[in-house]
């Protein structure tokens, strides 16, 4: 079996679930302090920059090899390649930020290849139109489906981060409420409008920004069972409802 009967992971064996067990998402918002939110920012900045740098080298890949389309053949290099070129990409960041970086890459290569690589190369009809009317020269890219580079505008200002050796965890103290994830050993203030499961275990955590607020999503194994359907039922046991309600 790959998981006690705790849900703890053992080691050397595929994962998988115990039996009786199941994965649910919790989402909750979170309060961290100025100085937490100010490393949540720069955690969210050092992410991008490492996908942004993994989008030039693959493009300089593309440039090398001169790419029309078909396949993207890319041997993603380990993120440790990128964090050792920059001071600032030090362990004052959970490696996971550099990781979770590296998993997105990888996924949206894989996107191309699954949604566009077997079609015809084509570029955005935006592009098109510069390309006819002001002999605009476009670049990787522009082609439809190819990994782009991440703005701080418009990027995904979160990151992901995994369970290991109880590094995740929920605190309650004086009726307040503290997720505690790496480089936040001390805990960041969260509202916890639901109850999670007491037995359960977090497997990983993501932290986002949305506008001004912070969020996390939990992801937790625990035990469930599922409630048995009752069988022969009789009319006078079911009641049907069919009503328009305007206000």
């Amino acid at each position: 079996m790959a998981a006690r009967e705790d849900g703890t992971h053992i080691k050397g064996t595929k994962k998988s679930l115990p039996d009786g067990w199941t994965t649910s998402g919790f989402r909750f918002a979170i309060v961290p302090t100025e100085e937490q939110a100010i490393r949540l920012e720069r955690a969210f900045g050092c992410e991008r920059k490492v996908y942004n740098v993994y989008i030039a080298g693959l493009y300089k890949y593309l440039e090398g090899i001169g790419f029309e389309g078909g396949f993207i053949r890319y041997k993603i290099p380990s993120y440790t390649t990128i964090t050792t070129q920059y001071d600032y990409l030090d362990k004052s960041n959970d490696s996971f930020v550099y990781n979770d970086a590296k998993m997105r890459f990888q996924a949206a290569i894989q996107k191309y290849n699954v949604e566009y690589a077997k079609k015809p190369m084509q570029y955005k009809k935006s592009v098109r139109k510069k390309m006819k009317t002001i002999g605009y020269i476009p670049t990787f890219r522009d082609i439809k489906g190819v990994p782009k580079f991440h703005s701080k505008k418009q990027g995904k200002l979160s990151y992901t981060t995994n369970q290991t050796n109880g590094n995740i965890k929920i605190r309650q103290e004086n009726g307040e409420c503290f997720l505690c994830i790496p480089k936040f050993k001390e805990g960041i203030s969260m509202i916890l409008h639901r109850d999670v499961p007491a037995d359960g275990v977090i497997k990983k955590v993501t932290v986002k920004r949305e506008g001004t607020r912070y969020m996390v999503s939990l992801s937790i194994d625990y035990p469930f069972q599922v409630p048995q359907l009752q069988e022969d039922l009789s009319p006078d046991d079911v009641i049907g409802l069919d009503y328009s309600q305007e206000h």
